[in-house]
């Protein structure tokens, strides 16, 4: 991977017959991306921790583009067992849609209601992060990220190491196994813990630290398809070329 610049032909069928083939977790998935981390990283952390056969599509995006549900990407082409190809657009229904798929998403309505509340909360810091420091001048960038760090980040670990506790303290936001919670969160400490601002301080993020959200941390690196994902020369490459993309 990347194989091929060229788009699947998507089956067009009714929503009956379409939900029926998506009930299968025996598909395989193409991934439309360029080679960043961005908004398919939690996509393809997704399709590693699940142990799905996956691969990505080589970018070609002024030829590809018009060919997309809403011109923007992450799209996702599952291939299923029965010979049909949906597609999926949009990265957050696109990362629901796997974590139901492949039972990342609860118990019941009441434990997918919580994995959606701390979902929205880490994407609400991720978002602030790209805002007040990845969007910074460079010069600016190494003030922007201590002021994140203590204004915003500071407060995210607060609140968010009291509801672990609440938890049992367990290494889980919801239950006592991985959902879709987890690996957002985790994929947000990530992408921080990645984009640090040349010269500048440490996160404020570690086993010593926080420790109830590094048990969270640790348990998703625990699963052995997601491990071999990240220690992937791809996945290296992917962080390299952000690094790069956003001069870190």
């Amino acid at each position: 991977m990347p194989s091929t610049n060229a788009l699947p032909t998507v089956t067009r069928a009714s929503s009956e017959v379409l939900a029926e083939a998506a009930k299968g977790t025996d598909s395989t998935f193409q991934l439309l991306y360029f080679p960043l981390n961005g908004r398919g990283e939690l996509v393809r952390n997704l399709l590693a921790y699940s142990g799905a056969q996956w691969e990505e599509l080589a970018v070609d995006w002024p030829v590809q583009k018009l060919k997309t549900p809403f011109q923007v990407v992450p799209v996702v082409y599952e291939h299923t067992a029965s010979g049909l190809v949906l597609e999926l657009a949009e990265s957050n229904a696109i990362e629901r849609y796997l974590a139901r798929k492949y039972n990342l998403y609860g118990s019941n309505i009441w434990e997918e209601n919580l994995v959606n509340q701390y979902y929205h909360n880490a994407e609400g810091l991720i978002q602030a992060f790209a805002l007040r420091v990845v969007g910074a001048a460079p010069e600016a960038r190494i003030e922007e990220a201590n002021k994140f760090y203590t204004e915003v980040l500071a407060k995210f670990v607060s609140i968010h190491e009291e509801h672990l506790k609440q938890n049992g303290d367990n290494g889980h936001y919801v239950g006592n196994s991985t959902t879709l919670a987890d690996l957002k969160v985790v994929q947000t400490l990530d992408r921080i813990l990645l984009l640090v601002p040349k010269g500048g301080v440490p996160v404020p993020v570690s086993k010593e630290l926080t420790p109830s959200l590094w048990k969270v941390k640790e348990a998703v690196e625990g699963n052995a398809s997601y491990a071999t994902w990240k220690k992937s020369q791809r996945s290296q490459d992917l962080n390299a070329n952000t690094k790069a993309r956003f001069q870190f």
